[in-house]
């Protein structure tokens, strides 16, 4: 198993769910990892927060505010649902976060639920916050954080076939092809990939265009690519640079000049985006 495989059965590691097969096979990854082992390490302190979180003051007026909604008499009788006992302490790790989150949105959000809210964002501060320590892991973390599958590039094509992106073998410059990723942002698909210039590092990412991305503490500035206006988030040497079309925004991380080296290398994993009058079409937060 590579990095990527072992990172997603680590919560099913943390409890205790894998086979034994499974277990050594993790156990002996973790040996040589230090990185997984970073990860686990994280993922042990999360666990235990959410074991040892305390429960948090409920408000004196939640209760009629409740119960003033439930008679409001606009609003349709409904059966009550059954009442469920929910066990966190025998849940997963990532079920009983959740449901914490769950909790917490459906106590307090009485006002307003934006249940679009996921799928209307999709946060690069995940990557960028990582990514002047070590590209591969920071790009590693981001592939987690939105529940990275490998594929190939035909099958990408199909399982996202209202974008528009290419996955070429090779790139200008002479970067090859590594891996491809399905993304699962909010309820919609996206698209990743990892190339390789002898040792160099450079990763693409597909998606819907998005009400807003996040970048963290890191500023996002107005850039031309090329004949396209697009915007762009620095970060030492790294460049992640985004070009959106009507249907598909185009994201490049790369340490490659924008002048002279990203365009050609945008025209090949958007080869209609000329078609297209690509412009920045990002509403940011």
């Amino acid at each position: 198993m590579n990095c990527e495989q072992i990172e997603r059965q680590l919560g099913r590691y943390v409890d205790k769910e894998l086979s034994t097969a499974e277990r050594d096979e993790v156990e002996a990854h973790l040996e040589s990892c230090s990185s997984c082992q970073t990860e686990l390490a994280e993922l042990r302190e999360l666990v235990a927060g959410i074991a040892n979180a305390k429960a948090a003051p409920v408000p004196d007026s939640l209760w009629p505010r409740i119960e003033r909604r439930l008679h409001r008499p606009e609003m349709p009788s409904a059966p009550s649902p059954p009442l469920v006992r929910l066990r966190m302490r025998t849940m997963p790790w990532a079920i009983a976060a959740g449901v914490v989150l769950a909790v917490g949105v459906g106590m307090f959000g009485l006002s307003s639920l934006d249940t679009t809210a996921k799928a209307s964002t999709v946060d690069f501060g995940v990557l960028l916050d990582a990514l002047p320590l070590d590209a591969h892991k920071a790009f590693r973390k981001f592939l987690v954080r939105y529940d990275a599958k490998l594929t190939t590039p035909v099958a990408a094509k199909r399982t996202a076939s209202e974008l528009n992106f290419d996955t070429p073998a090779v790139l200008p410059g002479g970067f090859r092809l590594q891996s491809v990723y399905e993304l699962r942002i909010g309820g919609t698909k996206g698209i990743a990939a990892a190339y390789d210039r002898d040792g160099e590092f450079l990763a693409a990412v597909f998606h819907p265009p998005m009400k807003s991305e996040k970048f963290g503490s890191h500023e996002s500035y107005p850039c031309v690519i090329g004949e396209h206006c697009g915007h762009k988030v620095q970060v030492g040497e790294w460049k992640l640079v985004h070009l959106t079309d009507p249907t598909t925004c185009h994201c490049l991380l790369s340490r490659l000049d924008e002048q002279s080296e990203i365009p050609m290398v945008m025209k090949a994993i958007a080869p209609e985006l000329a078609e297209t009058g690509a412009t920045d079409g990002h509403h940011h937060p």
